[in-house]
């Protein structure tokens, strides 16, 4: 990768099941493929979501518990839910032949990666040269415990979700082809998450410690990617 990316680790058996499911896609694929392409986007999506906040709030309620905090996690759960259950409820107005194209898509932004001493399948978002730049300043300043910076953190945590939803969401959307009335069912969907996950996150800064600074910087570390 010559650019800097954003890198989530997808499972195992996702990453298997994706690899034979874009090759049975290029002939007309079953109900039952069409179901399975369904589920591993709402776990991708999930995974996306956990990778970028979930794991992070679980570390800082262990060691700084605060109800805000709790409250944000269960909002994250509940995004991921709603997705989940949206995605599968939208799968049945899908014709099969308009899936293939995203199960393809899918498929080319899965790596093989060794990040950390062992080679996992990742999707692999790219980001600009200038995000990658300024997530270094602000975590390098998190990192020293600098107060006035965490607020910029959470934005960019923020941003790293929106990047992500191009290709993970609207992509797919789009190659999929859908009648208007579809199409702005999904996007008033996605809106409406997307506005209640960054008015949750946005309420966070004042009640991060500033011991938990360093901790915030290091797990941007683990998915933002810029050699």
């Amino acid at each position: 990768m010559n650019t800097p990316y954003i890198a989530v680790q997808i499972k195992e058996d996702v990453y298997t099941q994706m690899k034979a499911l874009h090759e049975r896609a290029s002939k007309p694929i079953s109900d039952e493929d069409k179901a399975l392409g369904a589920d591993l986007l709402a776990q991708t999506y999930v995974q996306l979501l956990d990778t970028c906040f979930t794991h992070l709030l679980d570390e800082l309620n262990k060691t700084q518990p605060d109800k805000m905090l709790q409250d944000a996690s269960k909002v994250i759960h509940k995004v991921q839910s709603e997705a989940q259950h949206y995605i599968g409820w939208l799968i049945k107005f899908i014709a099969n032949k308009r899936v293939p194209p995203v199960i393809h898509h899918f498929h080319d932004m899965v790596h093989l990666l060794k990040l950390n001493g062992q080679e996992h399948p990742y999707i692999v978002i790219p980001v600009t040269t200038t995000y990658a730049e300024s997530a270094s300043d602000v975590m390098n300043a998190l990192a020293m415990k600098d107060d006035t910076r965490i607020q910029e953190g959470v934005e960019l945590l923020i941003e790293a979700i929106e990047t992500a939803l191009v290709p993970l969401v609207y992509t797919p959307n789009d190659l999929m082809g859908f009648n208007f009335v579809i199409s702005k069912t999904i996007n008033g969907v996605i809106n409406v998450l997307h506005t209640l996950f960054k008015h949750t996150l946005r309420k966070l800064p004042p009640h991060i410690e500033i011991e938990s600074y360093p901790a915030i910087a290091a797990h941007f570390e683990t998915f933002l990617i810029r050699k």
